[in-house]
């Protein structure tokens, strides 16, 4: 169970028979149930901020209203994602070898690595990386776009 400015959320997964997926069930303030089928090979990981909650999987971001009751927004990519951080109006998604800029469910910029990131902190309005070669990276949000 999760709480979450003034909301409740309860997160259950359980093992399908499908290799290596999941299914994730999220019930807010107990009455509203979303569930999703989800990559497995990954742990599910957890965000929060301002009553909002967010959950990933392996290949997947699941975000929930912090504000209302509407629908989950849901975000696939194509490789592992490893991090994912809120960010003005969207979404920062660090993969095994990319930084992704999500706004309004699409993908507005992208930021390939040449190797697989190994830890990303967000801080004072910046991302950054460090990859499997030692190299690090900062990237900054402009709107849509992602700078360097």
């Amino acid at each position: 169970m999760f709480i979450v400015g003034d909301r409740v959320f309860t997160v259950r997964e359980c093992r399908v028979d499908a290799p290596r997926s999941l299914v994730v069930t999220v019930t807010m303030d107990g009455g509203f149930e979303w569930s999703f089928e989800e990559s497995g090979w990954r742990p599910l990981s957890f965000g929060a901020v301002d009553g909002a909650l967010w959950v990933w999987s392996a290949r997947g971001l699941l975000a929930f209203p912090g504000s209302g009751i509407g629908r989950p927004d849901v975000i696939r990519v194509d490789e592992d994602l490893l991090y994912s951080f809120r960010c003005d109006a969207g979404w920062l998604l660090v993969c095994e070898t990319s930084v992704r800029r999500h706004v309004g469910g699409s993908e507005t910029d992208r930021f390939d690595l040449g190797e697989v990131v190994e830890r990303a902190r967000w801080d004072g309005g910046r991302l950054w990386l460090l990859d499997a070669a030692g190299r690090e990276y900062r990237l900054q949000v402009a709107g849509t776009r992602l700078t360097t």
